[in-house]
Protein backbone atom coordinates (compact mmCIF):
# COMPACT_ATOMS: atom_id res chain seq x y z
CA UNK A 1 0.00 0.00 0.00
CA UNK A 2 2.81 2.49 0.64
CA UNK A 3 4.56 1.80 -2.62
CA UNK A 4 1.32 2.68 -4.28
CA UNK A 5 1.50 6.45 -2.49
CA UNK A 6 -1.58 7.75 -3.58
CA UNK A 7 -5.30 6.51 -4.63
CA UNK A 8 -7.69 8.25 -6.87
CA UNK A 9 -10.47 7.17 -4.58
CA UNK A 10 -11.67 4.88 -2.11
CA UNK A 11 -12.80 1.77 -4.41
CA UNK A 12 -8.99 1.91 -5.55
CA UNK A 13 -7.92 1.89 -2.16
CA UNK A 14 -9.82 -1.34 -1.11
CA UNK A 15 -9.15 -3.04 -4.38
CA UNK A 16 -5.26 -2.79 -3.59
CA UNK A 17 -5.50 -3.72 0.10
CA UNK A 18 -7.88 -6.77 -1.08
CA UNK A 19 -5.08 -8.13 -3.77
CA UNK A 20 -2.46 -7.49 -1.38
CA UNK A 21 -3.89 -9.36 1.43
CA UNK A 22 -5.29 -12.02 -0.13
CA UNK A 23 -3.05 -12.69 -3.15
CA UNK A 24 0.65 -10.91 -1.40
CA UNK A 25 0.72 -11.72 2.36
CA UNK A 26 1.96 -15.06 3.49
CA UNK A 27 0.64 -16.59 6.36
CA UNK A 28 3.04 -15.41 9.01
CA UNK A 29 1.86 -11.74 7.67
CA UNK A 30 -1.42 -12.95 8.51
CA UNK A 31 -0.52 -14.24 11.83
CA UNK A 32 1.38 -10.49 12.85
CA UNK A 33 -1.81 -8.61 11.39
CA UNK A 34 -3.96 -10.70 14.05
CA UNK A 35 -1.56 -10.08 17.02
CA UNK A 36 -2.34 -6.67 16.29
CA UNK A 37 -5.17 -6.33 17.69
CA UNK A 38 -6.77 -6.28 21.37
CA UNK A 39 -8.73 -9.22 22.20
CA UNK A 40 -12.56 -7.92 21.99
CA UNK A 41 -14.00 -6.27 24.96
CA UNK A 42 -9.90 -4.92 25.84
CA UNK A 43 -8.50 -1.48 25.12
CA UNK A 44 -6.06 -1.53 22.82
CA UNK A 45 -2.67 -1.91 24.06
CA UNK A 46 -1.00 2.15 25.05
CA UNK A 47 2.03 0.82 23.16
CA UNK A 48 -0.02 0.33 19.66
CA UNK A 49 2.22 1.55 16.86
CA UNK A 50 -0.65 3.92 16.00
CA UNK A 51 -2.61 6.00 18.00
CA UNK A 52 -5.04 6.70 15.20
CA UNK A 53 -5.50 2.71 15.00
CA UNK A 54 -5.91 2.65 18.51
CA UNK A 55 -8.69 5.28 18.82
CA UNK A 56 -10.59 3.59 15.88
CA UNK A 57 -10.36 0.05 17.66
CA UNK A 58 -11.81 1.30 20.62
CA UNK A 59 -14.61 2.83 18.56
CA UNK A 60 -15.28 0.01 16.42
CA UNK A 61 -15.81 -1.96 19.96
CA UNK A 62 -17.92 0.89 21.48
CA UNK A 63 -20.92 -0.43 21.08
CA UNK A 64 -19.63 -3.84 22.19
CA UNK A 65 -18.70 -2.64 25.73
CA UNK A 66 -21.92 -0.17 25.87
CA UNK A 67 -23.72 -3.42 25.86
CA UNK A 68 -21.61 -5.59 28.07
CA UNK A 69 -22.28 -6.17 31.42
CA UNK A 70 -19.73 -7.65 34.09
CA UNK A 71 -20.56 -11.28 33.74
CA UNK A 72 -21.19 -11.10 29.60
CA UNK A 73 -17.59 -9.33 29.93
CA UNK A 74 -16.12 -12.27 31.72
CA UNK A 75 -17.72 -15.27 29.43
CA UNK A 76 -16.50 -13.30 26.84
CA UNK A 77 -12.80 -13.21 27.88
CA UNK A 78 -13.16 -16.69 28.94
CA UNK A 79 -14.27 -17.95 25.77
CA UNK A 80 -11.42 -15.43 23.91
CA UNK A 81 -8.95 -17.82 25.91
CA UNK A 82 -10.23 -21.07 24.75
CA UNK A 83 -10.77 -19.87 21.38
CA UNK A 84 -6.68 -18.43 21.28
CA UNK A 85 -5.76 -21.76 23.17
CA UNK A 86 -7.83 -23.75 20.05
CA UNK A 87 -6.39 -21.38 17.39
CA UNK A 88 -3.10 -20.01 18.60
CA UNK A 89 -4.54 -16.10 17.49
CA UNK A 90 -6.91 -13.81 19.19
CA UNK A 91 -10.60 -14.30 17.90
CA UNK A 92 -11.17 -11.68 14.86
CA UNK A 93 -14.49 -9.88 14.35
CA UNK A 94 -15.54 -6.96 12.58
CA UNK A 95 -16.78 -5.25 16.04
CA UNK A 96 -18.32 -2.17 14.54
CA UNK A 97 -21.98 -1.73 15.86
CA UNK A 98 -22.08 -5.15 16.90
CA UNK A 99 -23.30 -6.12 20.52
CA UNK A 100 -21.58 -8.39 23.20
CA UNK A 101 -24.40 -11.02 22.81
CA UNK A 102 -23.89 -11.01 19.31
CA UNK A 103 -20.36 -11.14 19.43
CA UNK A 104 -19.73 -14.11 22.13
CA UNK A 105 -22.48 -16.19 20.03
CA UNK A 106 -20.81 -15.86 17.00
CA UNK A 107 -17.32 -16.28 19.21
CA UNK A 108 -19.37 -19.66 20.04
CA UNK A 109 -20.24 -20.35 16.44
CA UNK A 110 -17.00 -20.20 15.22
CA UNK A 111 -15.03 -21.76 18.07
CA UNK A 112 -16.54 -25.44 16.40
CA UNK A 113 -14.69 -24.24 13.13
CA UNK A 114 -11.48 -26.43 11.76
CA UNK A 115 -8.18 -24.66 12.41
CA UNK A 116 -7.94 -24.26 8.11
CA UNK A 117 -11.65 -22.98 8.39
CA UNK A 118 -10.94 -20.31 11.03
CA UNK A 119 -7.73 -18.88 9.86
CA UNK A 120 -9.81 -17.99 6.52
CA UNK A 121 -12.84 -16.41 8.29
CA UNK A 122 -10.15 -14.40 10.74
CA UNK A 123 -8.41 -12.92 7.75
CA UNK A 124 -11.89 -12.09 5.73
CA UNK A 125 -12.75 -10.23 9.36
CA UNK A 126 -9.47 -8.15 8.73
CA UNK A 127 -10.12 -7.60 5.56
CA UNK A 128 -13.37 -6.57 7.04
CA UNK A 129 -11.19 -4.01 9.42
CA UNK A 130 -9.48 -2.63 7.00
CA UNK A 131 -11.97 -1.72 5.14
CA UNK A 132 -13.67 0.14 7.27
CA UNK A 133 -10.32 1.54 8.39
CA UNK A 134 -10.17 2.80 4.69
CA UNK A 135 -13.44 4.44 4.83
CA UNK A 136 -12.57 6.32 7.82
CA UNK A 137 -9.11 7.80 6.31
CA UNK A 138 -10.89 8.71 2.99
CA UNK A 139 -13.67 10.16 5.16
CA UNK A 140 -11.04 12.28 6.76
CA UNK A 141 -9.15 12.66 3.95
CA UNK A 142 -12.30 13.97 1.94
CA UNK A 143 -13.10 17.26 4.24
CA UNK A 144 -9.65 18.11 3.80
CA UNK A 145 -9.70 20.81 1.08
CA UNK A 146 -8.23 20.83 -2.60
CA UNK A 147 -7.24 16.90 -2.22
CA UNK A 148 -8.83 14.80 -5.28
CA UNK A 149 -6.81 11.70 -4.06
CA UNK A 150 -5.70 10.26 -0.81
CA UNK A 151 -1.99 9.92 0.23
CA UNK A 152 -1.11 6.96 2.10
CA UNK A 153 -0.34 7.90 5.65
CA UNK A 154 2.39 5.12 7.31
CA UNK A 155 1.26 6.31 10.87
CA UNK A 156 -2.55 5.91 10.11
CA UNK A 157 -1.69 2.09 9.16
CA UNK A 158 -0.61 -0.34 12.31
CA UNK A 159 2.47 -2.01 11.83
CA UNK A 160 0.87 -5.45 11.52
CA UNK A 161 -2.90 -5.03 12.11
CA UNK A 162 -3.16 -2.45 9.13
CA UNK A 163 -0.93 -2.73 6.27
CA UNK A 164 2.23 -4.27 7.39
CA UNK A 165 4.33 -2.72 4.36
CA UNK A 166 7.48 -2.99 5.69
CA UNK A 167 7.18 -6.35 5.71
CA UNK A 168 5.94 -7.02 2.16
CA UNK A 169 6.48 -4.10 0.85
CA UNK A 170 2.66 -3.60 0.58
CA UNK A 171 -0.16 -4.27 3.43
CA UNK A 172 -3.52 -3.76 4.82
CA UNK A 173 -5.93 -3.63 7.77
CA UNK A 174 -8.85 -3.06 9.83
CA UNK A 175 -11.38 -3.64 12.93
CA UNK A 176 -10.94 -5.74 16.22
Amino acid sequence: MASVDTFADFEEAVDAARDIWFNKVDVNGWLEAFAAHPQIGETPSTNHKSPTSAQWSKGEQSTALATATDSSLQELSDWNAQYRQKFGFVFLICASGRSTPEILAELKRRYTNRPIVEFEIAAQEQMKVTELRLAKLFSTKAKAPSTTSVQFIPDVVNKAGEERSEHHGSTSDCCI
